[in-house]
């Protein structure tokens, strides 16, 4: 497919996963920066202000960069989440979000703080930025927030090469901190996030969006999934929509659509319907 680890593997990343997607929202690069000479040296805009973590990520889809760092993180969820502090007593016993009555007892609410994977490191901050704009050290996670049509173009590109996406792990909490960059970076594995109500609030992700976080290095693959799956999968329309995107972007020879047919042809009926369809159809 494309060698990640070069210069330009991020910027031709972001280029194929538009052609081949054609996202509303640029792919977002995640970089934890694990000293304070990282993070004195990362070129993203510091925050002046407070912010939460998915609110940054928001903005970044569309174009804006940041680092950040514990004192600038208005989101202690996401603060333990991506390891720039400690987590507390309260969100290891669940009774926070017992208390809050999000879940029904301490006993299911303490289930689900046991299985939220937060960063096992101890962080200085995190680099937020658009996936196109890394030019020499990749990020460590890349987050699409895009519609379910696209987030499952991903996945089959993800099954091409590896299979079933297995343990999602999804609860509708904590969604682009621990879902999309926690989790995918300590399990080493994709995920995928339907959001939740607190980045519904304060980020404005419209009700048609989910979200994915993916490792980066897995990127290369998924992508070289999606390009292969593109004539089995994709209708007409679709294969028009990115056969012009291929050739608008200068790589129509990199691929060949062939329309006319995909996986589900003439799959679908009884099958006195189907014995009918292939006795009328013309001999090759």
């Amino acid at each position: 497919m494309m060698a990640m680890h070069a210069e330009a593997g991020a910027q031709a990343a972001a280029k194929w996963l538009d052609v081949l997607l054609e996202l509303p929202r640029t792919p977002v690069g995640i970089r934890f920066l694990l000293t304070q000479d990282d993070f004195d040296e990362c070129a993203a805009t510091p925050l002046a202000g407070g912010m939460p973590y998915c609110t940054a990520v928001r903005w970044s889809t569309v174009g804006r960069n940041y680092k950040m760092d514990a004192d600038h993180c208005a989101c202690f969820a996401a603060s333990r989440a991506l390891g720039l502090a400690a987590t507390p007593e309260e969100a290891v016993s669940g009774s926070r979000h017992a208390k809050l009555g999000v879940y029904e007892n301490l006993g299911v609410s303490r289930a689900v703080a046991r299985d939220m994977v937060y960063c096992a490191h101890r962080c200085v901050g995190v680099e937020i930025r658009p996936l196109a704009e890394y030019e020499k050290l990749p990020p460590d996670i890349v987050i699409l927030v895009s519609t379910p049509y696209n987030i499952m173009r991903v996945v089959q590109g993800y099954a091409y090469h590896h299979g079933q996406l297995a343990n999602v792990k999804v609860a509708g909490m904590c969604a682009i901190c621990q879902e999309c960059t926690s989790y995918p970076h300590e399990r080493n594995m994709p995920n995928l996030s339907m959001l939740c109500s607190g980045t519904r609030c304060v980020a404005q992700w419209g009700k048609e969006e989910m979200a994915m976080g993916i490792p980066y290095h897995y990127l290369g693959r998924i992508l070289s999934g999606l390009q292969h799956t593109v004539n089995p999968i994709e209708p007409n329309q679709d294969k028009q929509r990115i056969k012009e995107r291929l050739s608008g972007a200068g790589l129509d020879d990199k691929m060949e659509i062939v329309f006319g047919h995909n996986y589900y042809t003439n799959a679908y009926g009884t099958p006195a319907q189907i014995a009918k369809r292939k006795k009328s159809a013309p001999k090759r």
